[in-house]
């Protein structure tokens, strides 16, 4: 039997490892949950830059259209002028100096939307950390969990095998218990730096960041894990120039409205001029509405919540079980080397569990192993259901009988017998009682004989030594 003390160290180390299993598992777990949440954040930032990226694409059409109209005005107004003979020089000048400030105001604009386009669009990146992220921790979770529960099962059949005091379980054990040692360092061996090297991206990540993204994506993604909610056209990252294009496009609308004036009074209130003034108005609402939208999707309480989350669940969550996991690891390897160490010790202390058959020892009283080859041949109590002294072998045999057979040759059919198991009955002894035939009670019959006897004729069984017992069945 194990000792006690040995049994309740391997359960003990059995246990810890059982929970620093656990541990690991949560660990494993709890970077699964911070990376994808960080995933998921991301994603909703890049579906929040890719809008503010159409919405770019809205600015340029209409920037577009309105350059084109301004354009068209120009034309306009030169054909009015020189079909104008008697056109005031000085007017005319004015209004093509308020024609130059509209031109110039919507270039200026145009310039803005290409700084911003550049802005927005080098975000490929974030676009494939979310992509290949997504399937890189899915197959990291996958694996994790797999060694994991490999080593669970193994410690939990080892556990079994210690409860069943099993030497063959104790040695498969060792040698299965080796392969998870060896696993568990392996493990730790991989996740240990890899989580230094996670830690070392949060805390100074901006060196790789900036190879992959530019300085003002950066430099908006730091804003928004600052920023504070409030409905202004300063709650988007000043890097991003939606300010200034604001401020081009008030200007742009002011000139617009200051030349329509010019040209209702100079050209006396035209059609045409006012249907392509009116073009202009609607091309210059329009991009207020565009820049309104886009700065909504880039303010900062549409972004906030994702940044931080994301840099919550990658930075936070996932060290926080980066550290958790190496930890684990590190404590199993050291419990495991343990218990290995103790269960190798413990081989030769367990026992065999006993067998339903059990030998019949040297000194059993009742049946000594000397008697196991003097089995006689009548062992069934009679030699007619015998068929080892039936026929051809009976005639060799000379030991004596149970007396339970007949014996032939009487006259008249009659069947003297000797009673079962008499007391006073001896073979070969001359005080035996003598054989008795129907009729007739013997005079030393035993009334303490629990069996019953027939009367015979008095007639001496024993003067056939040796007879033949042949028996028709």
């Amino acid at each position: 039997m194990l000792p006690s003390k040995n049994q309740q160290c391997l359960f003990i180390l059995s246990l810890i490892c059982f929970i620093l299993l656990g541990v690991g598992l949560f660990g494993n777990d709890h970077i699964n949950k911070g990376v994808n949440s960080a995933i998921a954040s991301l994603d909703d930032v890049n579906r929040n830059v890719k809008l503010a990226i159409s919405q770019c694409d809205n600015l340029n059409s209409t920037q577009y259209s309105a350059v084109q109209h301004v354009e068209e005005l120009v034309k306009l107004v030169e054909r009015k002028a020189k079909e104008t003979p008697d056109i005031n020089q000085t007017a005319y000048k004015e209004v093509d100096a308020a024609l130059t400030a509209v031109s110039d105001k919507v270039d200026e604009i145009k310039t803005q939307l290409v700084k911003i386009g550049e802005i927005l669009v080098d975000v490929k990146f974030l676009e494939k950390a979310e992509v290949y992220g997504d399937r890189i921790e899915f197959e990291r979770w996958i694996l994790g969990a797999t060694l994991l529960s490999i080593m669970f099962a193994v410690l939990f059949a080892g556990i079994i095998a210690f409860c069943r005091q099993s030497r063959k379980g104790a040695i498969v054990f060792s040698g299965l218990g080796l392969a998870i040692f060896i696993l568990a360092w392996i493990i730790f061996s991989v996740v240990f730096p890899l989580s230094i090297a996670h830690a070392d991206f949060c805390v100074s990540g901006n060196k790789f960041l900036s190879s992959k993204l530019n300085k003002e994506i950066i430099e908006s993604l730091h804003f928004y894990k600052t920023c504070e909610y409030h409905p202004a056209h300063d709650n988007v990252p000043p890097n991003i120039p939606l300010a200034k294009l604001s401020t081009h496009l008030t200007s742009t609308q002011e000139a617009e409205t200051h030349l329509e004036n010019l040209l209702n009074n100079f050209f006396n209130q035209s059609v045409e001029i006012q249907n392509v003034t009116r073009l202009i108005d609607a091309d210059v609402s329009q991009a207020f509405k565009n820049i309104g939208a886009l700065e909504s999707t880039l303010s900062c309480y549409a972004i906030r919540e994702d940044v931080v989350s994301m840099h919550e669940g990658f930075c936070t969550a996932g060290i926080l079980g980066a550290i958790i996991l190496s930890l684990s690891l590190l404590l199993m390897g050291i419990v495991l080397f343990v218990l290995l160490v103790v269960v190798s010790k413990s081989w030769d202390l367990f026992i065999r569990l006993p067998s339903d058959y059990v030998e019949v020892g040297e000194d059993d009283p009742f049946y000594p192993r000397a008697q196991d080859s003097a089995i006689p041949a009548d062992i069934y109590g009679t030699h007619v259901f015998n068929p080892r002294t039936r026929f051809t072998n009976s005639m060799d045999r000379t030991e004596p009988s149970t007396g339970t057979t007949t014996a032939s040759g009487l006259p008249n059919g009659q069947h003297p017998s000797t009673p079962l198991l008499d007391t006073a009955w001896q073979r070969n002894n001359a005080s035996a009682p003598t054989a008795s035939v129907p009729g007739s009670i013997s005079a030393n019959h035993n009334p303490n004989s629990v069996l019953r006897t027939s009367a015979y004729a008095t007639e001496d069984p024993y003067r056939y030594r040796g007879f033949q017992e042949q028996f028709d069945v």
